[in-house]
């Protein structure tokens, strides 16, 4: 995270168990201070602990561990993996971790590791194993790690990012209105290393309407995170106005231009005939001007245009 890509303050732990529940509606006790653990992990570690959530969603289908079928996963809701580390697919599960906020932060330290930084002492022995070639791969990218990086590297499915895009977007446009989103205050309540049963008072927050809920998901979904990147105060100020700015208006229609020097001399004749002829001539007069450009030849078949292309 930096200045120009933070977590928008409508996104708080609340809101994001709001929104967990509403698709898992038996949800265990012992995952209510889930997202406080992400909050916790990804501000110190400076990761888009929004998007890391919302791929835990995709990853566990809710924290049900159930594919599409309903049929359970290669991983275990005892494992406490919420991101598939080590579950390479044919039933091997992958990782396992003690409770809950380790596993949190073993997903966390991948991303890092994803971010192309080497992590000391990780939780997974997974990222222990890997990272190397992990960070080695990542930074001859020479850019911002984004989500569609992680397809077929996390997850074998090439539209991995499209479908952490989409279910950010639900949360955003339910939950998030446009004058919601900026920094979000790391000193405020619930920053905090999660406590247990914090979040049990303010289990319901309202959510926006739909008609003033429309996010700009699809940006931020495009960067996960963008370590190592300076931006300069006025840089995140410049970019801030950017995305606040209203659209720039359509542009005005092409305006005919005027009429030429021998366009203007020529006669105003009476009459339909009279008029057809004065423009004849005045064609006939310009018509050897016309720049006259010979035919290109064509390549009579598919092999001899390959072969001028080649």
């Amino acid at each position: 995270m930096h200045r120009a890509n933070r977590v928008p303050v409508c996104v708080t732990p609340e809101r994001l168990m709001t929104f967990l529940q509403s698709r898992n509606a038996v949800l265990p006790q012992r995952y209510r201070d889930i997202a406080l653990w992400y909050q916790h992990h990804g501000e110190k570690l400076k990761v888009r602990w929004d998007f890391a959530f919302f791929q835990m969603t995709l990853e566990t289908n809710f924290l049900t561990y159930r594919r599409g079928d309903g049929s359970p996963g290669d991983v275990r809701p005892a494992q406490n993996n919420f991101a598939g580390i080590g579950a390479t697919g044919g039933g091997v599960p992958g990782d396992r971790f003690s409770n809950v906020g380790s596993g949190v932060l073993a997903q966390i330290q991948h991303l890092v590791a994803y971010s192309g930084e080497t992590v000391t002492q990780p939780v997974a022995p997974r990222t222990a194993l890997k990272q190397r070639d992990i960070v080695e791969s990542v930074r001859r990218l020479q850019r911002p790690v984004r989500f569609s990086d992680l397809a077929r590297r996390w997850a074998a499915d090439p539209r991995y990012a499209a479908s952490i895009a989409s279910i950010a977007d639900s949360f955003y446009r339910d939950y998030c209105a446009p004058h919601d989103r900026g920094p979000i205050d790391s000193s405020a309540p619930g920053a905090a290393s999660p406590r247990r049963g914090a979040l049990n008072e303010p289990q319901g927050v309202p959510p926006v309407p739909r008609s003033a809920a429309k996010a700009r998901g699809h940006v931020v979904a495009r960067t996960i995170w963008r370590r190592g990147t300076t931006v300069t105060a006025a840089q995140g100020e410049q970019l801030q106005a950017m995305e606040s700015s209203p659209a720039p208006p359509p542009p005005e229609p092409a305006r005919r231009p005027p009429p030429s020097q021998d366009t203007a001399r020529l006669p105003q004749p009476h009459g339909f005939l009279s008029g057809l002829q004065a423009i004849a001539s005045s064609m006939q007069r310009h018509v050897a001007e016309w720049p006259i450009s010979p035919p290109v030849p064509r390549p009579a078949d598919r092999a001899s245009k390959i072969a001028a292309n080649n």
